[in-house]
């Protein structure tokens, strides 16, 4: 792992223990276990560092639920396996990226120049995703992706509080899918 990426990992743990408030080159270096001004090297002023951690949450979270080669089968079935695999691991073993991201939507909430970076960021992974919903047999899939994404974040943020024994979240999302009304190819 490169020293940029080290140092962005430490940084989403930093974000998920204290907000954004917490986030300081300082605590990155002590996270990180790298000398002192190995963060303020690499990203120069606190905005290049939430900026980076915005982009390491983004990238993270495609990678919770697709895996390293983004392989997905355009089917109800396929995308419902995607979205449970995604809430398993939003869950636990990458709850501090959920729980940081969440923090950056919040403070993209009060800060227009951070609301704008963190929705060019995701609109990457939303043109990705949209077609994938299209190709799974989606008349409307803008929509039917809006829907399934925000329910997702929103079972993922309920979970987080109030989990469910046995949540089966694929079998949620093929739920939701089956009432969408999908016309698989």
């Amino acid at each position: 792992m490169d020293l940029r990426t080290r140092l962005l990992d430490a940084a989403v743990e930093v974000v998920a223990d204290q907000g954004v408030t917490g986030l300081t080159h300082d605590a990155v270096d002590s996270a990180a276990r790298v000398s002192a001004g190995s963060t303020l090297a690499t990203f120069p002023s606190r905005r290049a560092l939430v900026e980076g951690v915005t982009e390491r949450c983004i990238e993270r979270e495609l990678e919770m639920a697709v895996g390293p080669r983004r392989e997905v089968a355009p089917s109800p079935d396929g995308i419902a396996s995607m979205f449970g695999h995604f809430v398993g691991r939003a869950l636990g073993e990458d709850r501090a990226v959920t729980l940081a991201r969440y923090v950056l939507h919040a403070e993209a909430a009060r800060t227009p120049s951070l609301r704008a970076f963190y929705a060019v960021g995701a609109d990457t992974v939303d043109t990705w995703a949209v077609d994938l919903v299209r190709r799974a047999g989606s008349h409307q899939p803008e929509r039917d992706f809006g829907i399934m994404a925000n329910y997702v974040t929103g079972l993922v943020f309920h979970e987080l509080a109030l989990p469910t024994p046995g949540l089966d979240a694929a079998g949620r999302v093929r739920a939701l899918i089956a009432a969408l009304r999908w016309t698989p190819p």
